[in-house]
């Protein structure tokens, strides 16, 4: 059996500076929260929150973003972040 791990760039999810280098990326994100992992975009990073919108935007200029649907993440809640090919 292949281990297509090899594909993804997995990250320390409490380092913010590491989680910045992926907004706005294509993600996987396995967290506490949910039973199955949340794939998306990464829109906002803080010290204590990661905000997810579950879906590829691409291009976030021409997007209304009060109609976005967003998960708000508390740190402590992240398992994983996968950047995903």
């Amino acid at each position: 059996m292949l281990n297509n791990t090899e594909n993804y760039k997995t990250i320390n999810c409490k380092n913010l500076e590491e989680i910045n280098n992926l907004l706005k990326k294509y993600v996987r994100v396995k967290t506490y929260l949910s039973m199955e992992p949340i794939f998306g975009e990464i829109l906002e990073a803080t010290d204590n929150t990661i905000t997810i919108v579950p879906e590829y935007i691409g291009s976030f200029e021409n997007v209304n973003h009060d109609k976005l649907i967003t998960y708000l993440l508390p740190k402590n809640s992240l398992i994983e972040i996968k950047e995903m090919p």
